[in-house]
């Protein structure tokens, strides 16, 4: 289902407990990152299994870059257990701000594998992603993804002092929720339930209203570097200006303003 979105296939072998480092590179942007977060980042297929060494059929979002380094072993009520011919992948986790996601790839996201007679994944506490294996690959809730998503994002706090660039991924993040919520509506027409129906426009409406004021600070942002200098600074300046000008006006002699005159007059 999801060919168009991986890398070619890389086989690996696994000797011992090995942890996957996942990290994005500085030179991607974040907008593109967003744009694939509701594809699964990473997908394994246990190809072998001998003991303590294992063969893996691994596939990556083509954004990402992989440091495959030897780890200690670990014990985790966490662990997801994988044997020959059967596949997990690697989500982000269902209502988490995709932002959130996007900040723990920057720092660096560790899996844990290791193998005895079974393949084991395992993701450190804090992670805000998920490992699904292929057979419970639903990606479904009892509410609908876009409604999920869209509170998330209600929910969320910005912080409206950002620089430029990030309060344009904010814009991103709402646009691509807002389109989501659309395109479930009209292709779920006739199909669910008027109250879910009501409380998806008042959503959108919500959302927005947040979107207009985002937009409203990024224009700011960007015709005004400080938020906290006049909006009018320029022509204060222009003014300053001239008063300036009139004061050298009235200290020069007579004779150099008949000259800087006759200067501008011919460029005119």
């Amino acid at each position: 289902m999801h060919h168009h979105v991986y890398t070619q296939p890389c086989v690996i072998e696994i000797t011992q407990p090995t942890a996957l480092t996942l990290c994005l590179p500085d030179s991607v942007s974040d907008l593109l990152v967003l744009s694939s977060m509701g594809n699964p980042l990473v997908e394994f297929v246990v190809s072998q299994v001998n003991h303590t060494q294992a063969t893996l059929i691994i596939r990556f979002q083509p954004f990402l870059t992989s440091i495959f380094e030897h780890s200690q072993s670990f014990v985790d009520t966490r662990k997801q257990q994988r044997c020959i011919g059967q596949a997990i992948k690697l989500y982000p986790s269902m209502g988490i701000a995709p932002r959130v996601c996007i900040e723990q790839l920057r720092k660096g996201l560790t899996i844990n594998i290791h193998a005895d007679e079974n393949v084991y994944f395992n993701l450190p506490a804090d992670a805000r992603f998920e490992l699904v294996t292929l057979e419970n690959d639903l990606r479904l809730l009892s509410e609908p993804q876009a409604l999920v998503m869209a509170k998330a994002i209600l929910g969320r706090k910005f912080d409206y002092d950002e620089p430029s660039n990030m309060l344009a991924v904010h814009i991103s993040e709402l646009e691509q929720v807002r389109r989501d919520l659309r395109d479930y509506l009209s292709g779920e027409s006739g199909k669910i339930h008027p109250g879910v129906s009501t409380e998806l426009l008042k959503l959108d409406h919500l959302l927005q209203n947040k979107h207009q004021w985002l937009l409203h600070t990024y224009h700011q942002s960007l015709e005004r570097p400080n938020l906290g200098r006049p909006s009018n600074e320029q022509l204060y300046n222009i003014e300053q200006l001239q008063r300036k000008l009139d004061c050298f006006e009235l200290l020069a002699p007579k004779d150099l303003s008949d000259m800087v005159n006759q200067l501008c007059d011919d460029d005119f």
